[in-house]
């Protein structure tokens, strides 16, 4: 081995190799060359539109939602700058080091941050909306990428609990969920836009490019509430309903002329400006329009006026009420026993006999006819949905029972604003005007009881709040007040009555001798102390109805240099009690 020649251990390759290895290299050198080509000139258009399309989005442009004004031009609900926090999920991934500075600004633990990211799209997710700018200064001064603050509104009511029940909620989507703001959706909401942007690779806006669609923004929606007269409906309902432990409750202060609502206030009631204000549905329920209910004696003046249109009773007739009344199986009778009364008195005693014995004297049909001319059985078209229009049944299915009942104001359901227009049609001479509650329109009127009989009730109401009637708690120093008390016992679901439960409603109007304001005021469940609506509901009337006529500069009538005193003012608060009892139904 050894002595062999070296050159011979090497084989000789083939030169067709190295001329594969150069035609390689080159047709490699051709690809690239070819590609390059492609790219720089045939595809330089279509890969430049594809970029730009992938750099360019485009994101919504919300709309001012219209606000709702009071009868000055205060705000009841108005649109307030807040910001909306997201994400685009396919950048923020990239930055999960930050996530747990993200959620502490925003107040989230870090598994809720990572829920709502992973709650929303590919390319979007909530994590905060209509929330304070502050909150979004902060998150832009961190600069994240992915993580975005966009500017948006929210609505603000200025009043709060006040008129949350009346004004409503909206969503998050800026759309009406209860009250006027949802009956008015349409009307406040405003169209959404669009505009295009250019975003870099992290997401954030280059230019805006256009807007295609710019945002239309809302009406305003103005009222003819008064918001003092708001305020002190309120304040006083709801110190009622505390202290006489009521389940909910509602008032209506109206223009017996025109129709106009001045106040509408419910309780309970909840603040929509705090993020966990208005979280139980039962707090921002219209009562006065969504809740019917049995209104015990407030129902006798119609009656009476049904009896005197059909000449079924004179005005001065007598009535003996000493004993119970039998009727379909029990006794009708008086928690205060007295002999004989007149109209008048039955009204001022509030005597459930006297009341029904008029009533079984009056045919069936002209009580049913007058009550629906009153307003009930119809709810009031005010914008409410689902509003209720209570129970009335038709005059055919009266039986004896039912017909001397439901003029004690049992069996037939109403509400508070249903009231308050039936008693202003007794107030301003007997014409039923239907209720207004956004500025500029006009209510129907008609005529549904003579000036004659309008004028008997009035001042027959009158001695409701004058000593020894019902209503003396609702009696006003310098004004005459007219009204009438009502007690219902709830039913107790056995077919009988739950009787440490009821119903307490007074409705009013002032000044008695040429009125202009009516009241409705009635508590539900109540449950504590003398729940008589001559005592729980009354005093709401007063306290609410000395502000109104105040604030309209209605003057109280004057005795020297003082506002003329009732002769009853120094009546004790026992004895308005007592006098309530007997008849605060």
């Amino acid at each position: 081995m050894s002595g062999q020649d070296p050159r011979k251990l090497h084989r000789k390759l083939p030169g067709w190799r190295a001329a594969a290895l150069f035609a390689v290299i080159v047709l490699a050198f051709v690809a690239v060359l070819v590609r390059d080509a492609e790219v720089q000139g045939w595809l330089s258009q279509h890969l430049r539109s594809q970029g730009a399309i992938r750099m360019i989005q485009e994101r919504p442009l919300p709309a001012a939602r219209g606000s709702i004004l009071a009868d000055n031009g205060q705000a009841l609900a108005v649109n307030v700058p807040a910001v909306t926090v997201w994400v685009d999920p396919r950048i923020f991934a990239r930055e999960k080091a930050q996530w747990p500075s993200v959620a502490q600004v925003l107040g989230l633990t870090p598994a809720e941050l990572a829920q709502r990211v992973d709650a929303g799209g590919a390319d979007f997710a909530y994590l905060e909306r209509q929330v304070l700018p502050q909150l979004g200064q902060s998150i832009s001064a961190m600069h994240v990428p992915g993580l975005y603050v966009q500017k948006t509104s929210r609505s603000y009511y200025p009043l709060g609990p006040v008129t949350a029940p009346l004004i409503g909620l909206v969503h998050l989507n800026h759309h009406g969920a209860a009250g006027l703001e949802r009956g008015y959706d349409s009307w406040l909401s405003g169209q959404p836009g669009e505009e295009k942007v250019l975003v870099d690779g992290k997401g954030e806006v280059l230019r805006v490019l256009g807007r295609p669609r710019p945002p239309v923004n809302g009406h305003d929606l103005h009222l003819t509430i008064d918001p003092q007269i708001q305020y002190w409906a309120y304040m006083t309902l709801r110190a009622a309903q505390k202290h006489f432990g009521a389940e909910n409750g509602s008032a209506v202060v109206m223009n017996v002329h025109t129709g106009q609502i001045l106040a509408m206030v419910s309780v309970p009631s909840c603040n929509p400006n705090t993020r966990d204000g208005c979280t139980n549905p039962s707090d921002y329920v219209n009562n006065a329009v969504h809740q019917a209910f049995e209104p015990g004696s407030v129902m006798k003046p119609f009656m009476v006026a049904a009896a005197l249109a059909t000449g079924s009773i004179r005005p001065d007739q007598h009535f003996n009420v000493s004993h119970c009344l039998p009727v379909g199986g029990f006794c009708i009778r008086d928690d205060v026993v007295h002999r004989e009364l007149d109209v008048a008195h039955i009204l001022k005693y509030s005597s459930d006999v006297g009341a029904a014995k008029i009533a079984l004297r009056t045919p069936a049909e002209a009580i049913a006819q007058m009550y629906r001319a009153a307003g009930f059985g119809e709810p009031a078209p005010l914008g409410f949905d689902e509003a209720t229009a209570g129970v009335l049944p038709p005059a055919q299915s009266w039986d004896r029972a039912r017909h001397a009942t439901i003029a004690l104001g049992y069996g037939v359901s109403v509400t508070t604003l249903q009231l308050a227009e039936a008693y202003a049609a007794i107030a301003n001479g007997g014409y039923h005007v239907q209720p207004v509650l956004v500025a500029g329109q006009t209510g129907q009127s008609r005529r549904i009881m003579s000036a004659a009989i309008a004028n008997h009730l009035r001042h027959w109401l009158e001695g409701v709040c004058a000593a020894n009637g019902t209503g003396i708690l609702a009696a006003i120093p310098g004004y005459a007040v007219a009204g009438k008390t009502g007690t219902a016992n709830l039913a107790n679901g056995k077919g009988g009555f739950n009787k440490k439960k009821t119903n307490a409603t007074f409705v009013g109007f002032a000044p008695g001798f040429a009125p202009d304001l009516v009241m409705a005021v009635s508590l539900r469940g109540s449950t504590r102390y003398w729940n008589f609506g001559g005592v729980e509901a009354a005093p709401v009337f007063r306290v609410t109805m000395r502000h109104a006529l105040q604030r309209l500069n209605i003057a109280p009538r004057w005795c020297g240099t003082r506002a003329c005193v009732s002769k009853d003012a120094n009546v004790s608060t026992t004895q308005a009690e007592i006098w309530a009892e007997g008849g605060g139904k």
